[in-house]
């Protein structure tokens, strides 16, 4: 696992990207970066025949059950690997039996995978209330004993600190 805490009450963070697509799971509307404002959001890139990403649903289920009442929302972006991947049926398919009920983009034209600059599945970005990623966790959170649940944890709670 590759673990980036960035926070910094400063300058410095990359803005987070506007999500790009029409095609989403478990929302009625397209989620938008510009409405998290003010909030605390956990960007998920993830794809569901990977042995790592679906590793991690647990603890990013944790992440999402655990700050759900103050405000942070998970957003998961769906980018294939493989072409069993690229089906949306099957996409839908795996969102229900891994029992995903965050948002769910699909990103068959890794048009997000490159507009966040992201290079790994699975890889999850911490953004603050203004935008900007103050984090990034690449690979399984809590593999080998790393305690990225408990990292990402406490960066969270540092950001819902900060106005």
């Amino acid at each position: 696992m590759i673990s980036t805490l960035l926070f910094s009450r400063g300058g410095g963070s990359k803005i987070a990207p506007e999500f790009i697509g029409k095609e989403w799971i478990n929302t009625s509307s397209p989620v938008r970066m510009a409405d998290r404002r003010g909030k605390v959001t956990l960007v998920y890139f993830w794809t569901f025949a990977c042995y790592n990403c679906k590793n991690n649903l647990p603890a990013i289920q944790s992440l999402t059950d655990t700050f759900k009442k103050d405000g942070v929302e998970t957003i998961s972006i769906h980018t294939p690997e493989i072409s069993e991947e690229r089906n949306i049926a099957n996409v839908r398919k795996a969102v229900e039996e891994y029992r995903i009920k965050y948002p769910v983009l699909i990103d068959g034209s890794y048009t997000n995978w490159k507009a966040w600059r992201n290079n790994v599945w699975p890889c999850l970005y911490i953004v603050d209330k203004r935008g900007k990623i103050r984090g990034i966790e690449q690979g399984e959170l809590n593999y080998g004993n790393q305690n990225g649940v408990a990292k990402v944890s406490a960066l969270i709670r540092r950001l819902l600190s900060v106005n």
